[in-house]
């Protein structure tokens, strides 16, 4: 909120950051102190704050924070990358995000200039959760625009916060036929999904199996955890299948109370 910002170098000489060398001394502090290659990136090296101006200079040679942020990561960095609105990640990581609750993978289909959706779930308490759309099912529109490589994801994911999937089902030869299924879907701007997709015990011959698919590392869950592991303690299961092919991350501490 304010026009500079004060930064103390090495030396305990005061500098005035104005305006956006702000953000590109906020991302290569935060990097210099905390990224896992920062001996191996000599952009980051802790020499270059011995000289204040060459400092200033470095950091001002891109305004631009994306690439300024790109330039200072280490080649075998896949992971790394810079999030705009923090509002929205802190979100994300709590697991509240924009969604009508199909969760779902795309496919080229005869050719790449065609694309297919495959739904993989859908979302507990979701707008999807009580509509005719199951895992497994096939879309191959969007109120009535066929996908394409060059569409989905204006038409998937657009402003618009409603659309028609119109689905389809594979014949035994391959081939892609539409069903005249059309399913309406509205997305909840800030829907709270619930990381246990699904939480069951199995019991085959004399074993009981706990079975716990867990979707998301939320950092604020950890209570649905206990509750799901209280449950199969107290049913005494004799072993645990942990379901984690959907988890694309988040939360270590979430991490460490599953194991």
């Amino acid at each position: 909120e304010n026009d500079s910002v004060l930064k103390i170098d090495s030396d305990d000489n005061a500098i005035n950051l104005d305006g956006e060398l702000q953000i590109s001394d906020f991302v290569w502090q935060g990097l210099n102190y905390f990224y896992y290659w920062q001996e191996s990136v000599v952009k980051l090296s802790d020499s270059l704050l011995n000289d204040s101006e060459k400092y200033i200079e470095f950091i001002n040679e891109n305004l631009d924070p994306k690439e300024f942020f790109e330039s200072l990561k280490h080649p075998d960095d896949r992971f790394s990358w810079i999030q705009e609105d923090y509002e929205e990640l802190d979100n994300f990581l709590k697991g509240v995000f924009s969604s009508n609750g199909v969760e779902f993978q795309l496919k080229c289909y005869t050719s790449c200039d065609e694309v297919i959706g495959i739904v993989k779930y859908i979302l507990k308490d979701s707008d999807a959760s009580d509509k005719n759309i199951k895992r497994g099912d096939y879309f191959f529109g969007v109120d009535g625009i066929s996908l394409t490589s060059k569409n989905y994801s204006d038409l998937l994911s657009g402003d618009n916060l409603s659309y028609i999937l119109n689905m389809a089902t594979i014949e035994n030869d391959g081939t892609l036929k539409p069903n005249d299924i059309n399913v309406e879907l509205i997305k909840e701007e800030n829907f709270e999904s619930n990381p246990i997709q699904i939480e069951k015990i199995i019991s085959l011959n004399s074993n009981k199996i706990g079975y716990l698919m867990y979707n998301q590392f939320v950092g604020n869950k950890t209570l649905l955890i206990n509750d799901a592991f209280g449950k199969f303690k107290n049913e005494g299961i004799t072993d645990l299948i942990l379901d984690l092919r959907y988890n694309g991350g988040g939360s270590v501490a979430t991490c460490a109370a599953i194991a």
